[in-house]
């Protein structure tokens, strides 16, 4: 498989309170860790990368692959996510059976504003997927999603209104070779 760097995840504190009986080594003892950091193993870093691939095979499957029984692969999978470091599973959509109007904005804001304030209120809006603060001359760009060019513009006309925001240019996609 090659080699694995070896990463320190930090405990978190509901962790550090409680000690719970999950093994880096299938069954039992302690989990390794050093001072308040966690250390993720081999098999600990093929779950997760067999889990990125297809989040919905079946535990029987995920530890076929990674050298596992099926109650120690839950186990893993369980401490994963209380650890934080498996957050959430998604659906990963075909773009081309699923036409939808995407696009960058770029955003500049006035003087004096807070990226991370107008940041979090451009996030909540219906159809932006994510939103990143930048330096330089364009101070946000935020992804967007919507159903057709119409939606985009409503989109558009929202964000441009929130008080704060100075200039905006929308960036539309036309292709992409990741998704």
């Amino acid at each position: 498989m090659g080699d694995i760097s070896l990463i320190l995840v930090p405990k978190p504190p509901a962790l550090r309170r409680r000690a719970r009986k999950i093994s880096s080594n299938d069954r039992g003892g302690k989990l390794p860790y050093c001072g308040n950091m966690y250390r993720l193993d081999e098999k600990d870093h093929r779950l997760i990368l067999a889990l990125k691939k297809n989040c919905r095979a079946s535990l029987v499957a995920l530890g076929r692959d990674i050298g596992l029984s099926r109650s120690a692969t839950h186990d893993r999978i369980t401490r994963l996510e209380e650890l934080g470091i498996i957050i959430g599973y998604t659906v990963i959509i075909d773009e081309n059976t699923t036409p939808m109007t995407r696009a960058f904005l770029t955003i500049k804001l006035e003087a004096g504003f807070e990226n991370s304030v107008t940041t979090n209120m451009i996030a909540e809006k219906t159809g932006v997927r994510s939103t990143y603060c930048l330096s330089g001359d364009i101070d946000l760009i935020a992804y967007c999603e919507c159903t057709d060019i119409a939606s985009l513009g409503v989109l558009r006309d929202e964000i441009s209104s929130i008080k704060g925001v100075a200039e905006i240019h929308t960036r539309n996609i036309f292709s992409s070779s990741n998704n």
